[in-house]
């Protein structure tokens, strides 16, 4: 296969590419944001139960606690299932539409044999956070909370699964649907349940964690539903390609398990870096680190989403052997995240006196997460920069590479770092290990800059069939 341009002249490419890239990302961007709002909405409710209740953060920090935890396992299926974007963008651009439906498959099997993974490891979460140091009421709410995230995991693999497949066949408004319908479900369900509304009983945060679990059941029944409808069937054979294919299952193994450890990697460091070494100073410094994740995950999120269709787009533009609307999916999606994370650092910056006091009481818990807040600032721009590369480097293939690179960094400032501060700095309290994670995620937003501009990416070959293409012009980059 030859490269093909996007247009006819490099201004008119570069354009017409960022129009494409906008379809394809409002509505991803949308759902994450969505998926982001019910667990932001879920630690505000928290908050004010703990208020009411004078548990001194136990509610807010064990719902972090016990998410992060369980999210471990999950990041690494939903690195597995990211694959499905790359493969069924890549086919889509080679016109084979039958490919689609059969990663998708593919992914449903995996998702189903999660139970497998999952399952057992329910009875050992007291020993998990026992191992941290963690007692008494935050042991036994987090404990309650990651148990029963445990039990949905497999539905949060199933529904990473169609929403990839809903981008790699460039219809994410789906994707988009089954979010806004579940965080809307989860909202209602929150208020009933956690304050023991319309005569429901007072749960607190089992009540949180059980709006969660329906919600997220009806967003895979949205999610399903449509793809086994007559429409999806006729056009990609849905309902026919359900068997086990090996030599599919074998290409998003080989080509999604690099990408699942970097996933799981990354936020098992943050999970040590939170769990151990930032809580190690208090309950203080968890709930004021449960504080301002909330607020990180509104601003990182959104990128997260653009990410995913950068893959989508640049893993299409690759698998019609345009190399050159590769690079301008890139570099337009880079320009919009450094934009969009620029402007949440400096709200970061100015206005952390008014964003930790609307999540925290305590004058305490506000002083940290102000400071904390200040080092988020730093590492917007970064952050917006590695997070939308690693999507971009997904969609050409490249997994390997940066998931060792990424997951040495974040070994040696996070984990590392933050532990060696932490011992030998104890009068810095939180901020110690929180400079080692400015540190990290600055390395790794360079790195992957300097990965993609190198264009190694352009000699992969997910789908067996090598590409011929042509050298392409500089300008593009």
């Amino acid at each position: 296969m030859t490269r093909k341009n996007s247009a006819t002249s490099p201004a008119g490419a570069f354009s017409g590419t960022l129009a494409t890239l906008l379809r394809l990302a409002l509505p991803t961007i949308a759902g994450t944001v969505s998926y982001t709002l019910m667990q932001f909405m879920d630690g505000w409710m928290l908050s004010i139960l703990d208020r009411q209740t004078h548990t001194q953060g136990a509610n807010l920090a064990a719902s972090f606690n016990g998410g992060i935890s369980v999210w471990v396992l999950v990041a690494a299926c939903v690195g597995v299932a990211g694959v499905i974007n790359t493969l069924a963008a890549q086919s889509l651009g080679r016109q084979d539409l039958a490919a689609p439906a059969r990663f998708a498959w593919q992914g449903l099997w995996l998702a189903l044999g999660s139970l497998v993974a999952f399952y057992p490891l329910i009875p050992l979460v007291p020993w998990w956070f026992k191992l941290l140091g963690h007692h008494n009421a935050l042991l036994h709410l987090e404990t309650l909370f990651a148990q029963i995230m445990l039990v949905i995991a497999p539905i949060n693999f199933a529904i990473s699964v169609m929403g990839n497949f809903y981008l790699g066949v460039h219809r994410p408004i789906h994707q988009f649907t089954a979010g806004v319908v579940g965080n809307v479900i989860n909202l209602i369900l929150d208020w009933i349940l956690i304050f023991g509304h319309l005569g429901a009983p007072r749960l607190g945060l089992l009540g949180a964690a059980l709006a969660t679990s329906v919600a997220s059941a009806v967003s895979l029944a949205i999610l399903m539903s449509i793809f086994l409808s007559h429409r999806y069937n006729t056009r990609f054979g849905t309902r026919r390609a359900w068997r086990l294919d090996f030599k599919k299952l074998w290409q998003i193994w080989r080509i999604g398990l690099p990408a699942g450890i970097q996933s799981s990697g990354d936020i098992l460091c943050w999970t040590i870096f939170s769990l151990a070494w930032v809580d190690h100073f208090g309950i203080a410094a968890a709930e004021a680190q449960s504080a301002v994740m909330r607020y990180l995950s509104l601003s990182f999120m959104p990128a997260v989403g653009l990410s995913m269709a950068t893959g989508a787009l640049v893993g299409k533009r690759i698998g019609q052997g345009d190399l050159v609307g590769a690079r301008y999916a890139a570099r337009w999606a880079v320009l919009i995240s450094i934009g969009y994370m620029g402007i949440c650092g400096l709200i970061f910056l100015f206005f952390r006196g008014a964003l930790a006091g609307f999540m925290l009481g305590p004058a305490v818990q506000r002083h940290i997460a102000e400071k904390l807040l200040i080092y988020s600032a730093i590492f917007q721009i970064f952050d917006g920069m590695n997070i939308v590369y690693l999507g971009a480097l997904r969609g050409a293939g490249d997994t390997l590479v940066p998931t060792i690179y990424t997951t040495a960094f974040a070994w040696a400032f996070c984990v590392g770092g933050g532990g060696l501060v932490r011992w030998f700095e104890p009068a810095w309290g939180a901020s110690g290990p929180w400079i080692m994670a400015t540190l990290y995620v600055c390395m790794s937003g360079m790195w992957s800059c300097r990965r993609w501009n190198s264009r190694a990416w352009q000699q992969f070959d997910v789908l067996g069939e090598k590409l011929h293409s042509q050298s392409a012009p500089d300008a593009s980059r």
